[in-house]
């Protein structure tokens, strides 16, 4: 009976079943608004620009799926809801957040994780009570309750958490800074990029936050030097959490949620950069799984497509070249436009429609790089005069999700989109399908997934955070 003993358990060891997890370190990450299109967009962008890889990294992993984002009341999810789905696997209605479809809270795996002894982290390059982290770190029946979602992030199971700062409702008294104090009175230590040198050799937990007072880290497009960006967390994250949790593990989500802020506005080349940032940060991620290949799981998807972007144009072709000539966000040129048009002194000239015209042939290179259609200069032409003709509107404004900008400057940035033979349908969420990454140990069990309230329960088992 002994030696029948010891046959089974060295077979078991030579075939891999013992029971010790092989999924040590999970990196998680999540391209908030990332459909499909926009992947295979931003390789155009890239390839045509010279902006980044022509290749996408995780568009090469040996896992590549489709899979739904609807959510427990809607085709179409918002974030509260696909990001419970991919934190907890349980559906819900849209604006919840870590709750049920009866409002009860439901479990996720930054708290499964931690319960089993491992490290956990949340980075992303909004605010860390937006939406989708506050599906990792809370419990609330609306997303919109950032006070809520930032009190109850300082219990969160959460070992290092990194974001642009906190957000708060324009109507609150309560401002970003107090709950910064809350969070060195909870024993939570802050660091403010870009750099966070020495963050490893903290005691306790982390959290890091941009360089300045901001709700949402610049756009890749709009950055400055000395700006932080996802990159930056991510290398702390990882810094910290292999000191102090290198021999048990790690879980770590990471946020690409600039993304779906570009696509809100309609805005390509703006949305390109923001999915070309978080891929160079997939590449930190990478290198990790190099050092510990047998032991390291690498885990991306989306939690909705945003905006409905199509690829092409009635002449069946794209250009996708002439998005090189968008020198900023449509949010920033909005800024340019009020300071070049709209100085603090008045009174101030009107401009004239030549005026205009040079101002975006200098931000967008219309007319100068990028040839504009008889109908396209039209429809700029009547914001212009609904803009600054006799009763015109100066404030006339088209708003989306996350800004509120110059209505003739959204118009010129959708004619350049358009001319590079890209349009938004709209500039909300779609109930397409979106992709799903995958590569590491264990990566062959996710080839079978079909829906996003399946990835945390998987990760989970694989990890050995939950049988």
């Amino acid at each position: 009976m002994k030696k029948l003993s010891l046959i089974v358990f060295f077979a078991c060891l030579a075939l891999g079943c013992s029971s010790k997890p092989k999924v040590k370190y999970v990196f998680y990450f999540i391209g908030d608004g990332m459909g499909i299109n926009q992947v295979m967009a931003t390789e155009q962008y890239n390839k045509a620009t010279g902006n980044g890889p022509d290749v996408i990294n995780f568009t090469q992993f040996p896992v590549r799926n489709f899979i739904t984002t609807v959510s427990g009341n809607s085709v179409v999810t918002d974030s509260a809801a696909g990001g419970t789905a991919l934190a907890s696997g349980v559906k819900t209605y849209n604006s919840a957040v870590g709750v049920d479809l009866d409002g009860n809270p439901v479990s996720c795996i930054t708290e499964w994780a931690s319960e089993a002894g491992y490290g956990t982290g949340i980075i992303t390059t909004v605010g860390i009570n937006h939406a989708t982290p506050a599906c990792f770190i809370s419990h609330t029946s609306v997303r919109g309750n950032y006070e809520d979602i930032s009190t109850q992030f300082m219990s969160a199971p959460v070992d290092f958490a990194a974001g642009a700062g906190f957000i708060m409702n324009r109507r609150t008294e309560r401002t970003p800074e107090y709950y910064e104090k809350m969070a060195e009175d909870s024993g939570i230590t802050i660091l403010r990029g870009p750099e966070f040198d020495g963050v490893e050799d903290i005691d306790g937990r982390v959290l890091c936050l941009s360089g300045k007072q901001q709700e949402n880290l610049s756009c890749a497009i709009d950055r400055k030097e000395g700006d932080t960006q996802l990159s930056d967390f991510v290398k702390a994250g990882i810094a910290y959490l292999e000191k102090h949790f290198g021999k048990k593990g790690f879980f770590v989500m990471i946020e690409g949620g600039m993304i779906d802020w570009a696509c809100h506005g309609t805005d390509a080349a703006t949305a390109f950069q923001e999915l070309t940032d978080m891929a160079y940060s997939v590449d930190i991620a990478l290198e990790f799984l190099n050092r510990h290949p047998k032991e390291t799981l690498i885990v991306i998807t989306a939690d909705h497509e945003t905006g409905g972007l199509m690829i092409g144009s009635g002449k069946y072709e794209t250009h996708p070249e002439r998005l090189a000539f968008q020198k900023a966000s449509a949010p920033v040129i909005t800024d340019m436009f009020r300071e070049e048009f709209f100085p603090e002194e008045e009174p101030y000239e009107t401009p004239s429609w030549e005026d205009v015209k040079e101002f975006f042939a200098d931000k967008l290179g219309l007319w100068d790089k990028v040839d504009v259609s008889s109908k396209d200069e039209a429809a700029l032409k009547e914001v212009y005069n609904k803009t600054f003709g006799k009763g015109g509107n100066r404030n006339l404004s088209s708003e989306n999700l996350y800004s509120v900008n110059y209505k003739i400057v959204d118009e010129a940035v959708k004619c350049l989109d358009r001319a590079a033979g890209y349009r938004f349908s709209y500039g909300s969420h779609s109930g397409s399908p979106v992709g799903l990454y995958v590569t590491g140990a264990g990566h062959e069990a996710f080839r079978e997934v079909r829906d996003n309230a399946e990835i945390a329960p998987l990760i989970a088992k694989l990890a050995g955070y939950r049988k």
